[in-house]
């Protein structure tokens, strides 16, 4: 695992977008799992700054979600789905049969997600996988558990995860969620991890621990042999 520390949100997010620009380069058609949130929206930003002089980048690539949040009211914005679509699919022109998603209004998340372990067998393993890390250290969707599932799964959302600040806020909170399997995820040719936003501290500071964990499931990326942690130091 390596460790690059940034003075600010902008540097993090500029170096991070070298790293994938390199290998999107190298391979065009590469797999890219794609994360929703904040701490990767400067890293998106920045691939969409770069298409506007360079029209064919991405124009191959192949992007797949990495997890969605379940039981919303219909039409729900605080969706995976609305924020990837927003900031990296549609300016990106991404197309649809180049984009395999999980439906956040599904009526059936688990036939869904069984639809999304079967399109990671036949087109994976993914190339490149963008996370974030949670509060309370989950990798998308994966919370600290006894046991972790290897697979896409429906899965159950941890009371810190739920009383997020911004998940307290919606009148109808999510009920469960659906997310790559930390075996799709380990799986990845190559991990970039982003950290940034309030509230990290403490789950960087048991990262650098090196110190591995269920319960602490983003300790499970010192099991892989590509992982970069880009750091905006001001958060942690």
């Amino acid at each position: 695992m390596k460790f690059h520390y940034y003075p600010d949100f902008e540097t993090m997010s500029r170096q991070g977008f070298e790293l994938v620009k390199d290998e999107i380069e190298a391979k065009p058609d590469l797999l890219f799992c794609v994360a929703s949130g904040g701490s990767p929206s400067g890293l998106y930003a920045e691939m969409v700054k770069h298409r506007k002089s360079n029209p064919d980048f991405c124009s191959s690539l192949r992007v797949v979600k990495l997890d969605e949040w379940g039981g919303l009211e219909p039409g729900s914005t605080f969706t995976s789905e609305h924020d990837v679509q927003t900031k990296f699919v549609q300016p990106l022109e991404i197309a649809s049969e180049r984009y395999t998603t999980i439906d956040p209004f599904t009526k059936d998340p688990i036939g869904d997600c069984s639809r999304m372990k079967e399109f990671l067998e036949m087109s994976g393993p993914v190339d490149i996988c963008i996370l974030g890390i949670g509060v309370n250290s989950h990798i998308a969707l994966n919370e600290p558990c006894a046991t972790l599932t290897p697979s896409f799964h429906v899965c159950d959302l941890a009371e810190s995860t739920l009383n997020n600040g911004m998940i307290k806020s919606l009148k109808q909170p999510p009920t469960f969620g659906m997310t790559m399997g930390v075996g799709e995820i380990l799986s990845s040719r190559k991990i970039l991890l982003f950290i940034s936003g309030s509230g990290k501290k403490e789950a960087f500071d048991q990262l650098l621990k090196a110190e591995v964990s269920t319960q602490f499931p983003a300790s499970l990326l010192w099991l892989h042999p590509n992982v970069d942690v880009l750091i905006d130091q001001r958060m942690v």
